[in-house]
């Protein structure tokens, strides 16, 4: 993939996930076969797994005050997107973290996503 390409596809998910869409941009942007590691180091395989998960996620959250896109690189057919986030969760309290997405994109869709904080 170009690298315009992505960049442009990068610009379109962070806009849905600034509309306060993100499960129509995890449609949008992510491939069948998604592995996506969390900041928990767990791998979860498959995009209807890893759709469940981010629904559990944003059924939980309670409060948001921030969640933001800081910034964004992109390598070849590897992407680097850093989020800011500060939010209350339901079961874990409040989360307050900066995290970058590491991102490899294959057939135009994220294909494997992994966080670092």
């Amino acid at each position: 993939m170009a690298t315009a390409t992505i960049e442009q596809a990068l610009l379109g998910l962070i806009d849905l996930v600034h509309q306060g869409k993100p499960m129509e941009a995890f449609d949008q942007y992510y491939h069948p076969n998604l592995e996506k590691t969390d900041l928990d180091g767990v791998t979860v395989t498959g995009l209807a797994e890893n759709y469940r998960i981010g629904e559990e996620l944003l059924s939980k959250i309670t409060t948001v005050r921030t969640f933001a896109h800081r910034g964004t690189l992109v390598v070849g057919d590897r992407s680097f997107v850093v989020w800011e986030l500060d939010f209350d969760h339901a079961d874990n309290g409040r989360v307050a973290v900066t995290e970058v997405a590491i991102q490899d994109w294959q057939d135009g869709k994220i294909i494997r996503e992994r966080f670092i904080a």
